[in-house]
Order: structure tokens, then C-alpha cells, then sequence
């Protein structure tokens, strides 16, 4: 069996390490672990001003209470 690898600088302690060549991390495994604690870009709250509602759906209310004629 052959498994191709390449050293690599760990982006976050600067240490090197062999990593495989399927492998996508440009953290070592120190690292990785360290940053399973934080959280992912789609989990955190958006942040600013919150986007403005469409007026589509006031006028689509208004017309299903008979309001727009």
C-alpha cells in the first residue's frame, strides 16, 4: 500500500507536519482540535442593520383581508 504525502507548515502554530495528500486541512492536529471549539461562519448571528421586509407580502396581506381594493 503507498501513501503519498506532504510536509506542510500549520497555518496556525507554524509547526510542520506530514499530511496526506487526500487530506484537506492546512492545520495540524493540535490545531484542529483547538479550533472545534469556535464557531462555524454559518452558525454566528448576522451581524448590522437587518434587511428591509418586501412589500409584497404587505400588499399580499392586505389583499386577503380585503383591505386593497
Amino acid at each position: 500500500m503507498e501513501l503519498r504525502v506532504q510536509l506542510k507548515v500549520c497555518e496556525g502554530c507554524g509547526s510542520l507536519w506530514y499530511r496526506a495528500q487526500t487530506q484537506g486541512s492546512v492545520y495540524c492536529l493540535a490545531c484542529e482540535t483547538k479550533l472545534m471549539d469556535f464557531p462555524t461562519p454559518e452558525s454566528r448571528k448576522r451581524r448590522g442593520r437587518p434587511g428591509r421586509k418586501p412589500l409584497i407580502k404587505a400588499w399580499s396581506v392586505a389583499e386577503a383581508t380585503g383591505g386593497a381594493q
